[in-house]
C-alpha cells in the first residue's frame, strides 16, 4: 500500500511548492497584470472625462452657434427691413421730382401757349388792320392819310377786341 500512503514529507513538500509557486506567481504575474490594469482603467477615466470635456465644450459651441445665427437673422431681418424702407422713400422722392418736373413742364407749356396766342392774335390784328385799312380805302374811293388810318386801326382794334 505504499502507493497511496500519506506521506507528510511530500504533502508538506507540495505545499511549499505551491506557495513558493503562488508568491512567485502572484510577484512576476498577478500585481504587473493589476498595474496595467489600473494604468488602462486611469486611461479609459480619462478618456472619458475628456470625452465629456469635449461634448460640453460642443454643446458650448452649438449654443453660441445659435446665438450667432439668431442674432445674424436679425441683423439681415433688419438690414432688409431698412433698404425697403430707403428704396420705398427713394421711390417717393423720384415720384415727387417727376411730378414737379412734369408741373414746371405744364406751366412751360402753358405759358409758351400762351405766348403762341399772342403772336397769333397780334398777326391776325395786323392782317385784319391791313384788310381794313384796304377795304376803307375801296369803299371811301381815296386814300386815307395817316391820322385816319392810326385812328381807323385803333376803332377796328378796340371793336375786335370787345368782340373776345
Amino acid at each position: 500500500m505504499g502507493f497511496l500512503s500519506i506521506d507528510l514529507g511530500t504533502i508538506l513538500f507540495t505545499l511549499l511548492n505551491t506557495l513558493i509557486l503562488f508568491l512567485g506567481l502572484k510577484h512576476f504575474l498577478f500585481q504587473p497584470v493589476q498595474d496595467i490594469l489600473a494604468k488602462r482603467q486611469e486611461a479609459v477615466d480619462q478618456t472619458l472625462k475628456d470625452a465629456a470635456a469635449a461634448k460640453e465644450r460642443a454643446e458650448q459651441a452649438e449654443s453660441e452657434y445659435t446665438e450667432k445665427l439668431a442674432a445674424a437673422k436679425e441683423e439681415s431681418t433688419a438690414m432688409v427691413r431698412n433698404a425697403t424702407r430707403r428704396a420705398q422713400q427713394r421711390s417717393e422722392e423720384i415720384v415727387a421730382a417727376a411730378k414737379a418736373e412734369a408741373a414746371g413742364i405744364m406751366k412751360q407749356n402753358a405759358e409758351e401757349l400762351e405766348r403762341e396766342k399772342r403772336k397769333a392774335e397780334s398777326e391776325l390784328r395786323a392782317e385784319v388792320s391791313g384788310l381794313a385799312v384796304l377795304v376803307a380805302e375801296k369803299v371811301v374811293g381815296r386814300e386815307i392819310n395817316p391820322d385816319d388810318h392810326a385812328r381807323l386801326i385803333d376803332e377796328f382794334i378796340d371793336s375786335v377786341g370787345d368782340a373776345e
